[in-house]
């Protein structure tokens, strides 16, 4: 495997953006020349303007032909913008109608093998083998070997080879396979998993299987704080609040005040901690990520409600949320539920595309389209949000890392954080200054301060192992 030293450059794709509210995806450059055109569209006007204004004034000037050319350069600028969104409306629709087409084909293969299909999902629980199940969660690399170094073996075959499953088109075949498994139960062990479908429901049927045998049982939970500090600055860019999402704790919160005006809230929460499939102590589990996915009440979800709940949060605070691989499922769970005042969002690797949000929150949801992670939700389904996509590893250059899943590891979307605060359209350019204008609003006031506190969370009970 190459040197990361070797390599200077970042690996990293172009950013594809589809602007909240619409599913037509463009990428940075062509929303940037949209913007450009839009502009000299408003300056030729003002130009045509004066002079129509110049020849009523000072009749017999010499500027017959200016109107009529300022004319044509207004109509070719109109003419490129709606070239650009044509090319991008057709590609969203070719892209559209094969993952329909794909998911349409997953269901009825799964339908058509359900019986064959449960059989051996039932199998892999209750064996313990762990390996197709764990695959579908995203958590197979992380889990221990058992001792007869098999899974020794496939780690390592899978971080000398990583292009196997790193690629878009794996991608997709991963969120056709987890929106797909519950078409393979029997009929009427599937009319217990009610009528949404997709991922929920997929995710609902790996509870109910897993649970039989000890797996993803949820259980209570209790948040403490770690730390409170005092001080500090407002996080400026994509980069700088994913700088922030803890790694080796549940969450960090940080409180604005300033003179006169109510406090504001950023909550910054950290990703997955453990893949087995066993409730241990810690809260950030596979247990979490796939009850999350369920919609269900995860104790990651709860866990951090409990620690807002401390530093003095009220359903009326202005609260921004901002969440990493789980913490950005859990972030944007908090933001959908109602419970939050909830304006602002940023996620990054989020296996949340079933979750929905409300009207009026701004932000971004960010992903690497050769992470399969996120895919684990389910299809992007909500568009409150400007969604912002970029292959991690693009082109036939190496995949430089030591993990089974590069691009999802946080490196990688520090590449694709910093990229979106380098991107020249007004649709991204617009949502970041939202975002941190959130804390600079009151950190830049005469007598803006800010409080920073840590939290971490246990799981207190309702172990069960099955080995």
């Amino acid at each position: 495997m190459s040197d990361p030293k070797s390599i200077a450059k970042d690996p990293g794709g172009q950013l594809l953006i589809a602007p909240a509210g619409s599913v037509v995806v463009s990428t940075d450059a062509m929303l940037a020349s949209v913007d450009a055109l839009r502009a000299l569209e408003a300056e030729l006007l003002i130009d045509l303007r004066r002079a129509l204004a110049a020849d009523a004034v000072w009749d017999g000037m010499p500027i017959t032909d200016v109107a009529p050319a300022l004319e044509r350069a207004r109509d070719l600028c109109g003419l490129g913008r709606e070239t650009i969104a044509r090319a991008a409306a057709d590609y969203t629709a070719t892209e559209r109608a094969i993952e329909a087409l794909q998911h349409e084909l997953g269901a009825r293969i799964a339908a058509l093998l359900g019986p064959a299909a449960f059989g051996l999902l039932v199998t892999l629980i209750t064996t313990n083998s762990g390996l197709l199940l764990a695959l579908a969660l995203g958590g197979w690399a992380a889990i221990p070997d058992d001792g007869d170094g098999k899974l020794d073996t496939l780690h390592d075959f899978f971080r000398d080879h990583p292009e196997l499953i790193t690629s878009p088109e794996f991608v997709r075949f991963v969120s056709v396979v987890s929106t797909s498994v519950d078409d393979a139960m029997p009929h009427p062990f599937g009319l217990s998993l009610g009528p949404s479908g997709g991922a929920e429901a997929s995710a609902a049927t790996l509870i109910a299987l897993g649970s039989t045998v000890g797996m993803f049982r949820e259980t209570s939970v209790v948040a403490e704080r770690v730390s409170t500090t005092t001080g500090g600055t407002a996080p400026l860019g994509s980069r700088d609040r994913l700088d922030r999402v803890p790694e080796d704790e549940l969450v960090r919160i940080e409180k604005y005040e300033a003179p006169g005006q109510p406090p504001r809230y950023a909550v910054f929460i950290g990703p997955t901690e453990t893949f087995s499939p066993f409730a241990d102590h810690e809260p950030r589990d596979m247990t979490s990520n796939v009850h999350g996915v369920a919609g269900l009440s995860p104790a990651a979800l709860r866990a951090v409600e409990q620690a807002m709940s401390d530093v003095g949060i009220t359903r009326h605070d202005e609260v921004q949320v901002v969440g990493f691989s789980q913490g950005g499922l859990v972030a944007t769970m908090i933001a959908g539920s109602g419970d939050w005042n909830v304006v602002g969002v940023e996620t990054f690797g989020a296996p949340a595309g079933s979750v929905q949000l409300p009207d009026g929150v701004a932000g971004l949801a960010i992903r690497n389209t050769d992470d399969f992670i996120p895919a684990l939700g389910g299809p992007q389904l909500d568009t409150h949000l400007v969604q912002v996509e970029r292959e991690a590893y693009a082109g036939d250059g190496p995949i430089v890392t030591d993990e089974v899943v590069p691009a999802h590891q946080r490196s990688a979307y520090e590449r694709t954080a910093t990229a979106v605060d380098n991107a020249e359209s007004s649709t991204i350019r617009q949502q970041i200054a939202t975002l941190d204008a959130f804390a600079t609003d009151y950190l830049d006031a005469p007598g803006g301060t800010a409080t920073v506190m840590t939290y971490d969370a246990t799981r207190v009970d309702g172990f069960t192992r099955v080995r």
